[in-house]
């Protein structure tokens, strides 16, 4: 157990300093995806174990995304078709995110640090159970999931 930072990437920093030498590959996975099936992590080592340095579940955006600018203004909408959620848990080789955490940067995952040094990012199937239970009415969706189940 270590202790957490201010911001997500100060916690994996903390741990990647007390990791045991042995270990090649490290997961990240956010508690608030609780209910992740086992399988998302298994796609992730698979693709790890076949060479690629870094790897992230995901799945389809369904929705139309507008990028907005700060007036409240649509400026322009991405082809959704090149869009994925991007899930946990996030694969990496040991190697390239203790690199990526040594450049003291923050981003809102470890996939967006290792992308910045040039790292190119595999896509595994993630899951629609991998769901980030942030707000009230993801919290409701996650109790009525473990009431029917």
């Amino acid at each position: 157990i270590i202790t957490g930072g201010k911001v997500r990437s100060e916690s994996v920093a903390n741990a990647l300093k007390v990791l045991p030498n042995d270990i090649d590959f490290v997961l990240v996975h956010d508690a608030a995806r609780a209910f992740t099936p086992i399988d998302v992590a298994r796609r992730v080592l698979t693709a790890l174990h076949e060479g690629e340095q870094a790897v992230v579940p995901a799945v389809d955006v369904v929705d139309t995304i507008k990028a907005v600018d700060s007036s409240g203004y649509v400026s322009a909408t991405p082809d959704r078709d090149t869009l994925r959620a991007i899930q946990t848990p996030q694969g990496f080789t040991r190697e390239v995110l203790v690199a990526a955490h040594a450049t003291g940067r923050d981003a809102t995952d470890d996939a967006a640090l290792v992308a910045n040094l040039g790292v190119r990012v595999k896509i595994v199937a993630g899951h629609a159970l991998a769901r980030k239970i942030t707000t009230a009415d993801d919290l409701l969706w996650a109790r009525e999931l473990v009431v029917h189940s």
